[in-house]
């Protein structure tokens, strides 16, 4: 095999994620991948956008793997339309997973406020208590968020509960004190 020569080598990196069962399907790509020349390291993948910003901050993250392991970073885009669309969907599902959870723990924020007024347990520590849940909450969609470069649909849905928990604090708060 020709020795590589050039500063930057160009590889394609192919992302697939097939059903479990049949196994077929999962050994039929294995092997045509392979005998393109496919290796499988052992290494974990994540896709980011590629901005200044993710880019330098990128840099020191590799920097510290650097230091233990192999790490590295390569430019990729979709070779079509087609890919393109795939590679969007998977990662809008992903953010959707994300938007779901915290949407999830909205509701039981909400559900939580609810039932200590039903209950009558409305005290100056159960405020400062929801209180905290409530920040935690906040900062977790804030980080959520702040990486959805995406734009995904579900954001709009969990800014409005997020206002809801707000709304519904302020009054437990105005309650217990």
């Amino acid at each position: 095999m020709a020795e590589l020569r050039c500063r930057l080598v160009k590889l394609l990196v192919v992302m697939y994620d097939v059903p479990e069962k049949p196994s077929r399907l999962k050994v039929s790509a294995w092997r045509k991948l392979k005998k393109l020349g496919a290796i499988y390291p052992k290494l974990s993948i994540c896709v980011l956008p590629d901005t200044p910003a993710v880019r330098e901050k990128l840099e020191e993250v590799l920097g510290e793997l650097r230091g233990v392991s192999a790490a590295f970073a390569l430019k990729a885009e979709p070779l079509g339309e087609r890919d393109s669309a795939a590679a969007l969907g998977v990662l809008r599902a992903a953010k959707e997973r994300e938007y779901r959870e915290i949407a999830e723990e909205c509701r039981e924020f909400l559900e939580e406020i609810e039932a200590n007024i039903r209950g009558g347990n409305v005290s100056q520590e159960e405020a400062e208590e929801l209180s905290e849940a409530f920040d935690s909450l906040k900062e977790w969609y804030e980080r959520v968020r702040g990486t959805d470069w995406l734009g995904v649909e579900a954001g709009k849905e969990v800014e409005e509960l997020m206002k809801k928990c707000e709304k519904a604090l302020e009054e437990f708060v105005s309650l217990a004190l």
